[in-house]
């Protein structure tokens, strides 16, 4: 079974400007510049007869983008919800916190408090290459952190029917 997961950042007018994907850990692109195109989205949904899973808004920002219907041709799930349900009593849910609760380090971090700074970064080709080494980190460290809650509280197919995206 092939799942994929996405991570998106966008400007604050809603505009996607990349687009972080994942089959596995080993298994990594990026779409962005003269590559974001509905046809390159299109090319890496192709592979995926399982799961897509997102972290928060951004299965709404890419079916808003490319004015695509994703939850209703795939099985989607918001992870969020899920780390909600099951890692009860949690101050945040942010991605970068549930990194801290299972130990897991990122070396792009400065993001996370100043997220304008991504914004003037990716338009500078020196620094550019940080914007897209946090959205690599942001969605590998998805996929750890979905293990280890799957892991931690036995969560499988069965359990995710009642989380898949309408």
């Amino acid at each position: 079974m092939t799942n994929l997961f996405i991570d998106c950042e966008w400007f604050l007018n809603q505009k996607i400007f990349l687009i972080g994907y994942a089959y596995a850990i080993k298994d990594f692109g990026q779409l962005y510049d003269r590559s974001l195109t509905k046809a390159n989205f299109y090319k890496i949904l192709k592979p995926v007869d399982g799961y897509i899973f997102f972290y928060g808004p951004d299965i709404a920002m890419v079916e808003k983008y490319f004015n695509i219907d994703l939850r209703h041709n795939y099985k989607c799930i918001n992870l969020i919800r899920i780390f909600r349900n099951f890692e009860k009593g949690l101050d945040s849910y942010k991605l970068s916190e549930m990194e801290k609760h299972y130990g897991i380090e990122r070396s792009t971090s400065i993001y996370k408090t100043d997220i304008f700074k991504l914004f003037y970064d990716w338009y500078d080709p020196v620094k550019k290459h940080i914007a897209l080494q946090y959205n690599k980190e942001d969605v590998l460290n998805l996929i750890r952190v979905k293990h280890k809650v799957f892991s931690a509280h036995q969560i499988t197919p069965a359990k995710l029917k009642n989380y898949l995206l309408q």
